[in-house]
């Protein structure tokens, strides 16, 4: 832009420059315009196509056949049971079983009669007419005696312990002679052989990338823009 104002201000001088020329004075310099056309290449890039992409790709199950047992009738345990055995017996039993028994006896009492002194002897004094007189005489009153009746002990009462036997019974008893008795019996299981179809390899979905694509491709670029300017020319009888 620089370059091109430069010449438009010369151009500008040399037009008044030129007046006077014409004008019938001395040429100093003669300039002509100049066009220069953009100027265009051809290049070479590489451009995209196709973006990189995952694709997702699903592989079918693979089925295959294999044998196995299966149960048919499961295992299981069996209980026998063997019955005891009784007989009957006869058995001497206790109907009443010995005890000992407290007795006793009242004493016996009976009747004594022993004499006691109703009245102790003693002295005393008693009126008494003696040769006909009146007189108060001293005298010995012997002891008084009599029955009295005392109840005693004959034969004193007594106490003891008196055993009573046992009392027994002759019975018909059911008496065990062999317990009952159990046995566990295992009955194994019954199996049978199946063909089946199985799943060697189950469905699966795989991820696979797909590259990016690219190709070449041709385009004009501009290389250098359209122009205009003055270049200095010399005239033969002019400048």
């Amino acid at each position: 832009m620089r370059i091109v104002a430069s010449v438009l201000s010369l151009s500008g001088s040399c037009l008044l420059a030129v007046q006077p020329a014409l004008a019938g004075g001395r040429s100093l310099a003669c300039y002509e315009p100049v066009h220069r056309p953009a100027e265009y290449a051809t290049v070479e890039e590489t451009v995209l196509v196709e973006p990189q992409r995952v694709v997702h790709e699903t592989i079918p199950a693979q089925y295959g056949y294999q044998e196995r047992q299966v149960i048919v009738e499961p295992a299981r345990v069996v209980e026998e049971v063997i019955p005891a055995r009784y007989e009957t017996v006869v058995q001497r039993v206790i109907v009443e079983p010995a005890r000992h028994v407290q007795r006793s006896s009242p004493p016996v009492y009976g009747k004594v009669f022993e004499t006691v002194i109703v009245e102790p002897a003693r002295t005393g004094w008693e009126w008494r007419v003696v040769n006909g007189h009146r007189v108060l005489c001293k005298v010995h009153i012997p002891a008084r005696y009599g029955q009295v009746a005392k109840t005693v002990i004959v034969e004193p009462g007594r106490s003891w312990t008196e055993t009573v036997p046992a009392r027994y019974e002759t019975r018909h008893a059911r008496v065990l002679v062999e317990p009952a008795q159990r046995f566990a019996r295992t009955i194994p299981a019954v199996t049978r052989t199946i063909r089946e179809k199985v799943v060697v390899s189950p469905e699966r979905v795989v991820a696979r990338t797909i590259p990016a694509r690219y190709a070449k491709e041709r385009r004009i670029v501009k290389e250098r823009d359209e122009s205009y300017g003055w270049r200095q020319v010399h005239l033969r009888n002019s400048c």
